[in-house]
């Protein structure tokens, strides 16, 4: 038996894929179609790709859209994680992001200049979803950002994919799952310290579970001469403020955990933990003061 890895570039992030196999050649068909599951995604998901599924739907606001099946999956994944968060976790944000500068990708980001308002944005619990005839319509004046929900949904959709294999792993920049175990031991997944690039704050030892990191570090630029971040508070419209600037998550699915971590953020350590508890799974909440909250149902989990 032996490790088959492969990286490639997706949905702005590096994704890394093992399968402990006995077949190499046969591993990497897998990974082919991974790949190729992945390329899928970003084509339709893409909020930055004109051409993309997602841009059409947010183009016919107002309007009943007929979507694909991929695409009719992931917006009623988002909008059952709204209701799951009480809005904490909205996919409506995307006008108050562009308005504090995130309008491009985010490699293409300079400083932007002093912000402006967002214009309105209505609801999630506006969205309305026909399955049988696998229609979206989302409020006229709204706009949908399915980037962190919709890398999770490829990362769960990767794991079927791959579930004929006892051993194997998907990281897509932090959002994973690890399979079964690596060489008769629980995979190790180091929880990096967001302050420190290299570091690890602690490690943990799992088997067919998934994790999602989120952080207001990473993904941060100047607008104005203020410092801006991608998590969106929809409480506000304005970047998120809470004390806690990283949280990872350990859930059953990767994008559970996704939604998790960053409603953590928005929510703050009480709160954050809570509503991860809640759900069964386990959470890390790293703090602006250089101090770090972990669930009682993570501590079983980790070795130092």
């Amino acid at each position: 038996m032996q490790e088959v890895t492969r990286h490639f570039r997706a949905m702005n992030t590096d994704v890394r894929v093992a399968i402990l196999a006995g077949d190499p050649r046969e591993a990497n068909r897998y990974i082919d179609q991974v790949e190729a599951l992945f390329a899928d995604t970003e084509g339709r998901l893409s909020r930055f790709l004109p051409e993309s599924e997602l841009s059409a739907l947010n183009a016919a606001a107002g309007r009943p859209f007929q979507a694909s099946a991929m695409l009719f999956e992931v917006v009623h994944a988002a909008v059952e994680a709204a209701r799951m968060t009480d809005g904490i976790f909205d996919p409506t944000v995307l006008p108050s992001l562009i308005a504090a500068g995130y309008d491009r990708s985010f490699e293409l980001l300079g400083e932007q200049p002093a912000g402006r308002a967002a214009g309105w944005r209505g609801s999630w619990r506006d969205i309305r979803l026909d399955p049988s005839a696998r229609t979206i319509t989302i409020p006229q004046g709204c706009a949908l950002d399915l980037g962190g929900i919709g890398k999770g949904w490829a990362v769960d959709r990767a794991v079927e994919l791959l579930s004929d294999w006892v051993s194997f792993g998907v990281d897509a920049g932090g959002d994973l799952y690890v399979g079964g175990r690596r060489y008769d031991r629980p995979w190790r997944i180091g929880v990096a310290d967001p302050r420190f690039p290299g570091r690890d704050l602690l490690q943990l030892q799992l088997e067919d579970r998934a994790v999602a990191t989120s952080s207001v570090i990473r993904r941060r630029w100047v607008r104005g001469g203020e410092v801006m971040h991608h998590i969106i508070d929809p409480r506000t419209g304005n970047p998120a403020s809470s004390r806690v600037i990283a949280a990872t998550v350990v859930a059953d699915s990767v994008a559970q955990a996704e939604v998790l971590a960053k409603a953590a953020i928005i929510l703050g350590e009480e709160q954050g933990l809570r509503l991860i508890e809640g759900v069964g799974a386990g959470g890390l909440l790293v703090l602006a003061n250089n101090d770090y909250v972990m669930s009682t149902t993570l501590q079983g989990m980790t070795y130092a």
